[in-house]
């Protein structure tokens, strides 16, 4: 693997393993990174983290690693791999453009006749003094003076995509690997599902669950709580065998018809059970769940309490040692006690707020 010393600034990069940072959504302060790391342990990519800040990572990995990874996450919103990275300090625009020429071959990296763009991006409001616009003509006519002009700026079919990542000292140059499309989430929104129910899960939360239970394509995923299947869907369409289960025949059915509908798989299995009482006998290494228990049910309070604990301890006896369920719950239920009394370990605990009324607390808990 890669030290850290050899991303120091100022320096070309160049690694057998490469070096890949990611831009992160600004949702929250810690789930989007715990996203990420979730997601390689999952895979079981290999990587190594070089550096961590406010919606920024940059890790060292295959260039696999960082596609799949940006893919599946649900708050990342680009993955790059790093060329070069320096720190802004008095530099203008043009220097700014100046230094990367010097220390990037263009013509290495672009085969003749390619089409290429170049955007600017910026955690927060960092370097805003240097405008986007400005930078990106002055790199482009920069690539295109190392090219000789045959290789040219098209904003509409480039074939690459360079990047210029500013931070708050530092400015990071690369080369697009993965870009989230706006609204890659919107048409599985639970309103246009043939199977509709008040109250589910957004699809990209969803995706979050998901990802951190570290569920891994073509093994089981369960969700034991499945309501109308918004976990399911995204763990089906990332190639999970998916398991659901819920107390409620209609919402069995409802799960099942979404899933044919968004993601169809003979790796798809439903029942109508207790989460108290699991009949499921082969071990499983992830389950994602957000239970739909709220102030306006009957299960509030010491009841819920009650079925947490039932539910962890029998999940205990279907999953793999160090298995990991990732659960949703609002935060007045003591989450944290209940999962440590029923033999897991609390890896992460985080606070998100969903909207004005609904604060969630999200546990990701590994069975020792």
């Amino acid at each position: 693997m890669t030290d850290l010393k050899e991303a120091s600034l100022g320096k070309t990069v160049e690694h057998p393993n490469k070096s890949f940072f990611f831009q992160l959504s600004g949702i929250h302060p810690e789930l989007p990174s715990i996203e990420i790391f979730s997601i390689l342990k999952g895979e079981e990519f290999q990587y190594k983290v070089l550096e961590k800040k406010d919606q920024f990572l940059l890790l060292n990995c295959s260039e696999q690693a960082a596609y799949k990874t940006a893919e599946r996450a649900a708050y990342c919103r680009r993955s790059v791999e790093l060329l070069y990275r320096s720190e802004v300090g008095s530099k203008t625009t043009e220097n700014i453009a100046k230094n990367i020429s010097e220390h990037i071959e263009f013509t290495k990296l672009l085969q003749k006749d390619a089409r290429f763009k170049v955007r600017v991006y910026r955690i927060g409001k960092a370097q805003a003094k240097h405008v986007s616009i400005h930078l990106e003509k002055a790199i482009g006519d920069m690539v295109w003076e190392q090219t000789n002009g045959a290789c040219k700026a098209d904003m509409k079919n480039p074939t690459i995509i360079f990047i210029v990542m500013f931070t708050e000292n530092d400015f990071f140059f690369g080369r697009e690997t993965f870009s989230r499309k706006k609204g890659s989430f919107t048409d599985r929104r639970p309103d246009l599902r043939p199977y509709f129910k008040p109250g589910t899960l957004e699809p990209r939360f969803a995706r979050l669950m998901v990802n951190l239970s570290r569920a891994k394509p073509g093994e089981y995923l369960l969700d034991p709580f499945c309501g109308p299947g918004g976990i399911l869907i995204e763990g089906a369409i990332i190639g999970c065998k998916i398991l659901g289960s819920d107390l409620d025949k209609r919402m069995v059915k409802g799960s099942k018809k979404n899933i044919d509908y968004y993601a169809p798989s003979n790796n798809a299995g439903f029942v109508i059970s207790d989460a108290k009482q699991l009949p499921f006998k082969n071990k499983i290494k992830s389950i994602a769940t957000d239970p739909p228990y709220g102030r306006s049910t009957s299960t509030y309070g010491k009841e819920i309490e009650d079925l947490l604990t039932r539910f962890l301890q029998n999940a205990s006896q279907i999953l793999e040692k160090d298995g990991i369920i990732a659960i949703g719950m609002f935060e007045e239920v003591p989450l944290q006690e209940i999962v440590e009394k029923s033999g897991f370990i609390l890896e992460h605990f985080e606070k998100i707020y969903i909207h004005r009324s609904l604060t969630r607390r999200i546990g990701v808990c590994r069975l020792k």
